[in-house]
């Protein structure tokens, strides 16, 4: 069950940042022309920060139950 946050935040992490860096990417070339690119930008914001909530969260479990063993 670990091992499936972490894998979900990174896949979430690896989607959000595929979002972000095509939207900065459309928007400097069409210098905000595009219809859609603010609310994807938005949207990958919104996914990077879960996804790296999923991380933190799984690697202090990993962490506080390595320091009781």
């Amino acid at each position: 069950m670990r091992l499936i946050k972490v894998l979900l935040g990174e896949v979430i992490v690896i989607i959000a940042s595929v979002l972000i860096f095509r939207s900065i990417w459309l928007l400097m070339d069409e210098y905000f022309g595009g219809s859609y690119l603010p609310v994807f930008l938005v949207v990958g914001l919104i996914l990077t920060g879960l996804g790296l909530i999923f991380l933190n969260n799984a690697v202090k479990c990993e962490i506080a139950k390595k320091s009781t063993l």
